[in-house]
C-alpha cells in the first residue's frame, strides 16, 4: 500500500513547481498531471524525472490534461480521429516510461453515449495495446457524467477485454454517480489498481480525506479482499485545504491508518 499526492491538487501552480513543493514536504509517490503540450516535451519531462530521483520518489501515474477530448477523438465514429489521437497518447506513453510510471489514466467517452458499447470496448482495447508497448497500463477511471460512471457498464467492459482491464477506483466521482462507493469497489474487485483518494459528506462530494465520512479502513480490507494491489493518491482541488502542509499531514495519517508501507517500516 502506498499513499500519495497527485500534483493536480495543487493547481494552477505550474507542474514542476507543485512536484517540487510536495517533494520538499517529504511525499514520495505521485499522479502527475500534465496541464498543456508542451510539457510533454522530452526535456520538461527529463526535469521532472530528475526530480523524483533525487528524493528517491516514485511516480505511480501520469493523467492527461487532453481527458476532455477523448469522447470526440477517441470515441468518435470517425476513425481517422482515433488512430491520430492514439499518435498524441504516444508522447504520455514516452512520458511515462521515462518517469517509470506504472499507467496512464483514461476518462473516455461522455455520456449521452452514440455508440454500442462493444465499439467503445474494442477502441480501449487498441488504445491498452499501444500502451503496452511502451510497458506502460492503460486504466480506465470511473467519471461521473461519462460512461465509466456506470458499475455495470464496467463490469461489462471487463468480461468484454478480460483480466488485462485495469481500473482507477475515483471515491469522489462514485459518490457523484449515486453510487456507495464501498459496493461500487467490490464489485470492480482485483481490477482496481489505483484509488483516488478523497472524502465526502452529505453537503459536499470533494474533501480532503478524514474531514467526511469515508470510512478508509473499510475501504482497504475490501480491497484486501479482493487481492488489490493499489496505489492510493491524493486527488482533490485547490479550494478544498488550506496549506499544503495539510495535504502530507493527510497522507501521513491515511499510511498510518491502513497499515501502509511507511508504518510497516517502525
Amino acid at each position: 500500500m502506498r499513499v500519495g499526492v497527485s500534483t493536480s491538487c495543487l493547481y494552477p501552480t505550474i507542474t514542476e513547481l507543485a512536484l517540487d513543493s510536495l517533494l520538499g514536504m517529504g511525499v514520495r509517490d505521485f499522479e502527475i498531471f500534465f496541464n498543456t503540450s508542451s510539457e510533454l516535451d522530452k526535456r520538461f519531462v527529463k526535469q521532472l524525472k530528475s526530480s523524483v530521483r533525487r528524493y528517491g520518489a516514485k511516480v505511480r501515474s501520469l493523467h492527461p490534461y487532453s481527458s476532455m477530448m477523448e469522447p470526440f477523438m477517441f470515441f468518435s465514429n470517425y476513425e481517422r480521429r482515433f488512430t491520430d489521437m492514439i499518435e498524441d497518447y504516444k508522447r504520455y506513453f514516452d512520458a511515462a516510461k521515462m518517469l517509470d510510471a506504472d499507467l496512464v489514466v483514461i476518462h473516455g467517452d461522455k455520456l449521452p453515449a452514440h455508440s454500442p458499447d462493444e465499439k467503445y470496448f474494442e477502441r480501449f482495447s487498441r488504445i491498452m495495446e499501444v500502451g503496452k508497448r511502451f510497458g506502460v497500463t492503460v486504466a480506465q477511471e470511473n467519471v461521473n457524467l461519462h460512461r465509466s460512471q456506470n458499475i455495470d457498464f464496467l463490469c461489462r467492459m471487463r468480461e468484454w477485454i478480460g483480466e488485462d482491464i485495469k481500473f482507477v477506483f475515483d471515491i469522489k466521482q462514485a459518490v457523484r454517480a449515486g453510487y456507495d462507493p464501498y459496493t461500487f469497489a467490490d464489485k470492480l474487485g482485483n481490477s482496481i489498481i489505483h484509488v483516488h483518494v478523497n472524502d465526502n459528506n452529505p453537503d459536499n462530494t470533494c474533501m480532503l480525506p478524514g474531514k467526511g465520512v469515508m470510512d478508509y479502513a473499510r475501504l482497504k480490507a475490501i480491497l484486501d479482499r479482493n487481492g488489490c494491489d493499489a496505489s492510493w493518491i491524493i486527488e482533490i482541488y485547490r479550494n478544498n485545504f488550506g496549506e499544503v502542509s495539510e495535504l502530507v499531514e493527510t497522507a501521513k495519517w491515511l499510511t498510518e491508518l491502513t497499515g501502509g508501507e511507511e508504518k510497516k517500516k517502525k
